[in-house]
């Protein structure tokens, strides 16, 4: 075979081997992924975290270079020691590094402090690293504390795209900075979780890493009993991520685990957010654990409307609303066979008023960290979620506009009075006239009964105005879309229709006008002859 004849049969060899790869990544996934030496193929639970971490120094913090790059060879040091493979960083490189994984000096930080790093959004952070090389980074600063130094960090996840909150921690000792801010970077730790099956409220997770051991058992694992935020990724036709989306008052709790899954339990506001096949969607969630000692909750309105919610009442308690419910059925169903009144069931461990900004502090309870929130206005129930106080410094929860179903309630409470009014002064004339019928006086209750008979049924006068009420408040629920004040609205105008039907039914005059015949039959001297 000649030269040209072998050059040209390779040349094709290597043409058909380039057509025949498939393009399923981008080159730079390819790239970083080789460099980090992970297969995209493992199972998530055997794929480390590519972890980038950049420590930035303020200038009055007093390190020279030499300490500042000791710190960063210190601290890689202790997280080989203490996590081991489960986080894949390379040795300290130089700054301009920005496209791979390591421990880095921060030099693009416009203020090298925690007011610096709290002002810090996700945007500038995609915007700074828009292939995103890692699955965690971890942003430290060092600043003066008097005479230590005051550590701050935060975490931000590549899956969720999310900034944890601050936290801090202070030395006092220069040889013990990269101590303490491994401490830090302990904390900052947020475990990401695939959810690989669902069925009912029970789901599989794998956490990602899992099957790598750290030197630490304590270091960078979950727990029994640990809680996970659970979010939606959604990706188009190349497996590009469009958008990501939180899933709102929706927890999952560790039950049982081993190395590659883990079993948890569904607490959610929402029916069956979990349930059902999704194409193109990614289900992952992330560990979440209270980092401050009180949660500000605000209650605001839902769409355009700028009312406050002051006054309404906020009850606190361990169980959820079918518990809740199960309680009272059993209570009524005692209160029946024992003919006592009524208790309603102690369910409630802790309960608050809003102030006039519609807000109230919840503080952590380390004893029942899950709660769940029961928001009333007046006796009925507006919103019903579970929380798990101290993960966020503050919260809001939109509130359906009460306006229309307390307008309701405040008209309906006028006519009940005047229905009131309207019974007693019915019965009164009744009861003179039954009076006068007992003295024989008839004249004064053929009169009298004539009087009750030619004026207006009360009982259309009070349905007139209730329907009055009731088609006013239903329209104007219907302008809103608010199916909830509608359902409302009907039932509080039905207890007051049924209380108008009882108390002023037509078959109470005819009742009393027999009454009257039998004690005018009765009186009637010539009733035995």
């Amino acid at each position: 075979m000649s030269q040209f004849t072998v050059f040209k049969f390779c040349c094709c060899m290597l043409m058909f081997g380039v057509l025949s790869v498939p393009a399923t990544r981008s080159l730079y996934a390819q790239a970083a992924t080789t460099e980090a030496g992970v297969n995209p193929h493992l199972h998530i639970s055997l794929q480390p975290y590519r972890t980038r971490i950049e420590i930035a120094c303020d200038p009055e913090s007093r390190l020279d270079e030499y300490e500042r790059q000791q710190l960063l060879s210190r601290l890689h040091q202790i997280i080989e020691r203490s996590v081991g493979e489960k986080w894949l960083l390379h040795a300290p490189g130089p700054p301009q590094a920005e496209t791979t994984v390591g421990i880095f000096e921060n030099h693009w930080l416009p203020l090298c402090t925690s007011t610096g790093l709290l002002r810090l959004q996700p945007d500038q952070i995609l915007a700074r690293y828009p292939q995103q090389p890692f699955e965690k980074l971890f942003l430290i600063v060092v600043e003066p504390a008097g005479i230590g130094y005051r550590i701050s960090g935060r975490e931000f996840d590549y899956y969720s795209q999310r900034l944890s909150s601050l936290s801090e921690n202070i030395t006092y000792e220069k040889q013990f900075l990269a101590e303490t801010t491994f401490d830090l970077l302990r904390d900052l730790f947020s475990s990401v979780v695939s959810i690989e099956t669902v069925e009912g409220e029970q789901v599989t997770v794998s956490e990602q890493a899992s099957q790598f051991l750290t030197p630490d058992p304590g270091v960078a694992t979950l727990e029994i009993n640990s809680f996970l935020l659970p979010f939606f990724r959604y990706l188009n036709r190349d497996r590009e991520v469009k958008n990501i989306q939180m899933i709102p008052w929706t927890y999952l709790s560790i039950q049982e685990m081993n190395r590659k899954h883990t079993t948890c339990s569904v607490t959610s506001g929402l029916r069956g957010i979990l349930d059902g096949s999704r194409r193109r969607v990614e289900m992952l969630a992330l560990a979440v654990q209270p980092r401050f000692q009180t949660t500000e909750l605000s209650l605001i309105p839902r769409g355009t409307s700028t009312q406050t919610y002051a006054g309404m009442k906020v009850q606190l308690s361990p169980l959820n609303p079918q518990e809740v419910r199960q309680l009272q059925i059993e209570a009524k169903k005692e209160s029946e066979e024992t003919k006592k009144p009524l208790q309603e069931p102690d369910y409630v461990t802790g309960e608050f008023l809003t102030n006039r900004s519609g807000t109230i502090e919840i503080d952590v309870d380390p004893q029942q960290p899950l709660i769940w929130l029961y928001i009333r206005s007046g006796n009925a129930l507006v919103a019903n979620v579970p929380y798990l106080p101290g993960i966020d410094s503050q919260i809001s929860i939109q509130i359906p506009d009460d306006r229309i179903r307390l307008s309701v309630e405040g008209e309906l409470a006028v006519l009940n009075g005047e229905l009131i009014e309207a019974v007693a002064e019915l019965s009164m004339k009744m009861s003179h006239i039954r009076n006068w019928a007992k003295s024989e006086e008839w004249a004064k209750v053929e009169t009298g009964i004539r009087e009750l008979e030619s004026e207006l049924s009360p009982r259309k006068i009070f349905q007139d105005k209730l329907n009055v009420i009731r088609v006013s408040a239903v329209e104007a629920a219907q302008a809103q879309n608010n199916k909830t004040a509608q359902a409302r609205i009907a039932s509080l105008c039905r207890e007051t229709e049924n209380r108008i039907d009882r108390f002023l039914s037509p078959t109470g005059i005819i009742d009393f006008k027999t009454e009257i015949q039998d004690l005018k039959q009765l009186s009637d001297p010539n009733r035995n002859r």
